[in-house]
Protein backbone atom coordinates (compact mmCIF):
# COMPACT_ATOMS: atom_id res chain seq x y z
CA UNK A 1 0.00 0.00 0.00
CA UNK A 2 1.54 3.61 -0.82
CA UNK A 3 2.46 5.78 2.13
CA UNK A 4 1.22 9.26 2.05
CA UNK A 5 3.34 12.15 3.32
CA UNK A 6 2.22 14.46 6.05
CA UNK A 7 0.73 17.82 4.92
CA UNK A 8 2.33 19.51 8.01
CA UNK A 9 5.21 19.15 10.29
CA UNK A 10 4.45 17.85 13.34
CA UNK A 11 6.28 18.32 16.86
CA UNK A 12 8.57 15.27 16.61
CA UNK A 13 8.87 16.24 12.87
CA UNK A 14 10.67 19.31 13.83
CA UNK A 15 12.75 17.65 16.60
CA UNK A 16 14.18 15.10 14.05
CA UNK A 17 15.33 18.34 11.85
CA UNK A 18 16.91 20.07 14.39
CA UNK A 19 18.78 16.76 15.06
CA UNK A 20 20.07 16.87 11.37
CA UNK A 21 20.98 20.56 11.56
CA UNK A 22 23.08 20.45 15.08
CA UNK A 23 25.92 18.48 13.53
CA UNK A 24 26.43 20.74 10.68
CA UNK A 25 26.05 23.94 12.74
CA UNK A 26 28.72 22.72 15.21
CA UNK A 27 31.27 22.07 11.99
CA UNK A 28 30.83 26.12 11.02
CA UNK A 29 31.50 27.01 14.46
CA UNK A 30 34.52 24.67 14.58
CA UNK A 31 35.68 25.73 11.36
CA UNK A 32 35.73 29.32 12.26
CA UNK A 33 37.09 28.88 15.58
CA UNK A 34 39.98 27.45 14.21
CA UNK A 35 40.25 30.32 11.83
CA UNK A 36 40.12 32.53 14.21
CA UNK A 37 43.11 30.89 16.58
CA UNK A 38 45.05 30.79 13.32
CA UNK A 39 45.08 34.49 12.34
CA UNK A 40 46.21 35.12 16.42
CA UNK A 41 48.51 32.62 16.48
CA UNK A 42 50.11 34.20 12.96
CA UNK A 43 49.54 37.58 14.66
CA UNK A 44 51.20 36.67 17.68
CA UNK A 45 54.44 34.87 16.18
CA UNK A 46 55.11 37.51 12.99
CA UNK A 47 53.35 40.61 14.55
CA UNK A 48 54.17 43.56 12.31
CA UNK A 49 57.02 41.88 10.18
CA UNK A 50 54.12 39.27 8.97
CA UNK A 51 51.61 42.04 8.17
CA UNK A 52 54.72 44.40 6.29
CA UNK A 53 55.48 41.36 4.61
CA UNK A 54 51.66 41.80 2.46
CA UNK A 55 52.20 44.97 1.87
CA UNK A 56 53.83 46.16 -1.63
CA UNK A 57 56.75 48.23 -1.47
CA UNK A 58 56.87 51.68 -2.85
CA UNK A 59 56.43 51.51 -6.76
CA UNK A 60 59.71 54.13 -7.87
CA UNK A 61 62.09 54.14 -10.85
CA UNK A 62 65.58 54.72 -9.53
CA UNK A 63 67.90 55.39 -12.38
CA UNK A 64 72.37 55.08 -11.48
CA UNK A 65 73.80 58.18 -13.74
CA UNK A 66 77.29 57.35 -12.62
CA UNK A 67 79.38 55.38 -10.66
CA UNK A 68 83.24 57.46 -10.13
CA UNK A 69 85.81 55.71 -7.92
CA UNK A 70 89.10 54.34 -7.59
CA UNK A 71 91.09 53.05 -3.92
CA UNK A 72 93.56 54.70 -1.55
CA UNK A 73 96.67 53.12 -0.88
CA UNK A 74 99.23 53.29 2.50
CA UNK A 75 101.17 56.64 1.76
CA UNK A 76 98.20 58.40 0.98
CA UNK A 77 97.67 60.24 -1.03
CA UNK A 78 98.96 57.85 -3.35
CA UNK A 79 95.92 56.15 -5.19
CA UNK A 80 92.04 57.90 -5.11
CA UNK A 81 91.12 59.50 -2.14
CA UNK A 82 87.80 58.14 -0.46
CA UNK A 83 86.20 61.43 -1.13
CA UNK A 84 86.65 60.93 -4.95
CA UNK A 85 84.22 58.34 -5.17
CA UNK A 86 81.09 59.16 -5.89
CA UNK A 87 77.70 57.71 -7.19
CA UNK A 88 75.10 59.38 -8.22
CA UNK A 89 71.49 58.15 -8.56
CA UNK A 90 67.79 59.58 -9.85
CA UNK A 91 64.52 59.32 -9.12
CA UNK A 92 62.83 59.33 -12.17
CA UNK A 93 59.37 58.80 -11.38
CA UNK A 94 57.01 56.84 -8.95
CA UNK A 95 56.26 57.17 -5.41
CA UNK A 96 58.24 59.42 -3.34
CA UNK A 97 60.71 57.44 -0.75
CA UNK A 98 61.16 58.75 2.56
CA UNK A 99 64.35 59.04 3.98
CA UNK A 100 63.70 57.23 7.10
CA UNK A 101 62.64 54.33 5.54
CA UNK A 102 65.13 54.15 2.37
CA UNK A 103 67.97 52.14 2.98
CA UNK A 104 70.62 51.10 0.53
CA UNK A 105 73.37 48.31 0.06
CA UNK A 106 76.11 48.27 -2.34
CA UNK A 107 78.44 45.37 -2.68
CA UNK A 108 81.82 44.78 -5.39
CA UNK A 109 85.50 45.01 -5.07
CA UNK A 110 87.12 47.99 -3.35
CA UNK A 111 88.79 49.45 0.00
CA UNK A 112 88.75 51.10 3.20
CA UNK A 113 90.69 51.76 6.13
CA UNK A 114 91.18 49.98 8.96
CA UNK A 115 92.53 51.22 12.37
CA UNK A 116 94.29 55.12 12.70
CA UNK A 117 97.06 56.70 11.63
CA UNK A 118 100.26 55.88 11.83
CA UNK A 119 99.42 52.79 12.04
CA UNK A 120 96.40 52.09 9.76
CA UNK A 121 95.72 49.80 6.77
CA UNK A 122 93.99 50.02 4.11
CA UNK A 123 93.31 46.10 2.55
CA UNK A 124 91.27 45.67 -0.41
CA UNK A 125 88.94 43.03 -1.54
CA UNK A 126 85.10 41.98 -1.39
CA UNK A 127 83.35 45.43 -0.10
CA UNK A 128 79.75 45.82 2.01
CA UNK A 129 78.48 49.00 2.04
CA UNK A 130 75.01 49.79 3.72
CA UNK A 131 73.37 53.37 4.32
CA UNK A 132 71.29 52.75 7.06
CA UNK A 133 68.61 55.29 5.89
CA UNK A 134 69.12 58.56 3.75
CA UNK A 135 68.59 60.66 6.34
CA UNK A 136 71.35 63.60 7.11
CA UNK A 137 72.04 62.09 11.33
CA UNK A 138 75.18 59.70 11.46
CA UNK A 139 76.54 61.32 8.22
CA UNK A 140 79.17 63.74 7.60
CA UNK A 141 77.70 67.81 7.12
CA UNK A 142 79.15 67.57 3.42
CA UNK A 143 76.42 65.01 3.08
CA UNK A 144 73.65 67.29 3.39
CA UNK A 145 75.38 69.96 1.41
CA UNK A 146 75.85 67.22 -1.21
CA UNK A 147 71.78 66.53 -0.91
CA UNK A 148 69.73 69.30 -0.47
CA UNK A 149 66.70 67.71 -1.94
CA UNK A 150 66.76 65.33 0.87
CA UNK A 151 66.37 68.25 3.46
CA UNK A 152 62.25 67.59 3.44
CA UNK A 153 62.55 63.90 4.83
CA UNK A 154 61.42 62.49 1.46
CA UNK A 155 63.44 61.74 -2.28
CA UNK A 156 61.22 62.45 -4.45
CA UNK A 157 60.65 62.01 -8.92
CA UNK A 158 62.95 64.47 -10.52
CA UNK A 159 65.50 64.56 -7.61
CA UNK A 160 69.07 63.01 -6.99
CA UNK A 161 70.90 61.83 -4.65
CA UNK A 162 74.62 61.49 -4.45
CA UNK A 163 76.43 59.34 -1.70
CA UNK A 164 80.44 59.88 -1.53
CA UNK A 165 83.54 57.37 0.26
CA UNK A 166 83.80 59.72 2.98
CA UNK A 167 79.97 59.80 4.16
CA UNK A 168 80.43 58.33 7.40
CA UNK A 169 80.50 60.77 10.07
CA UNK A 170 83.56 59.65 11.39
CA UNK A 171 84.63 59.95 14.90
CA UNK A 172 82.98 58.30 17.71
CA UNK A 173 79.65 59.36 16.66
CA UNK A 174 77.73 56.88 15.49
CA UNK A 175 77.64 56.33 11.80
CA UNK A 176 74.38 55.81 9.69
CA UNK A 177 76.80 54.49 7.14
CA UNK A 178 78.46 51.06 8.05
CA UNK A 179 81.22 49.69 5.67
CA UNK A 180 82.92 46.34 6.35
CA UNK A 181 85.94 44.88 4.06
CA UNK A 182 86.70 41.20 3.83
CA UNK A 183 84.32 40.26 6.32
CA UNK A 184 85.91 43.00 8.83
CA UNK A 185 83.19 45.42 10.29
CA UNK A 186 86.35 47.33 12.06
CA UNK A 187 86.79 49.79 9.52
CA UNK A 188 86.34 53.43 9.50
CA UNK A 189 83.22 52.99 7.51
CA UNK A 190 84.88 54.78 4.36
CA UNK A 191 84.84 52.98 1.10
CA UNK A 192 86.72 53.39 -2.12
CA UNK A 193 85.23 51.15 -5.62
CA UNK A 194 88.01 49.58 -7.46
CA UNK A 195 88.45 50.82 -11.05
CA UNK A 196 86.68 49.52 -13.62
CA UNK A 197 84.61 46.43 -11.73
CA UNK A 198 81.10 46.16 -11.36
CA UNK A 199 79.02 47.08 -8.00
CA UNK A 200 76.02 45.86 -7.15
CA UNK A 201 73.31 48.44 -5.77
CA UNK A 202 69.95 47.56 -4.06
CA UNK A 203 67.38 50.23 -2.59
CA UNK A 204 65.07 48.67 -0.02
CA UNK A 205 62.42 50.05 1.71
CA UNK A 206 62.04 49.25 5.37
CA UNK A 207 59.02 49.34 6.31
CA UNK A 208 57.95 46.62 4.11
CA UNK A 209 61.18 44.52 3.72
CA UNK A 210 60.79 44.90 0.00
CA UNK A 211 63.68 45.75 -2.64
CA UNK A 212 62.34 49.26 -4.69
CA UNK A 213 65.12 48.36 -7.59
CA UNK A 214 68.15 46.96 -8.30
CA UNK A 215 71.19 47.88 -10.57
CA UNK A 216 74.76 47.06 -11.82
CA UNK A 217 77.00 49.70 -13.02
CA UNK A 218 80.73 49.95 -13.74
CA UNK A 219 82.77 51.92 -11.87
CA UNK A 220 84.90 54.88 -13.87
CA UNK A 221 87.84 55.68 -12.56
CA UNK A 222 88.32 58.99 -10.50
CA UNK A 223 90.50 61.88 -12.17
Amino acid sequence: MKKTLPATLGPSDISTNNTAISPVIGIVLLILLTLLLAGITVSSVYGKDYSSSLQPAPMAVIEVESVVGGVPYIGYPNGIGYEKNLIVFQHTSGSPLHTNSTYIIITGEGASTIGAWPHNTIPKGELFIRYENLEYGGKASQYASRNPDLSDGVWSAGERLLLNGKDSIGGNAASSVLVNIKGMSSTSDNYGLKEDSVITIKVFDRDTNKIIAEAKHKVTPAK
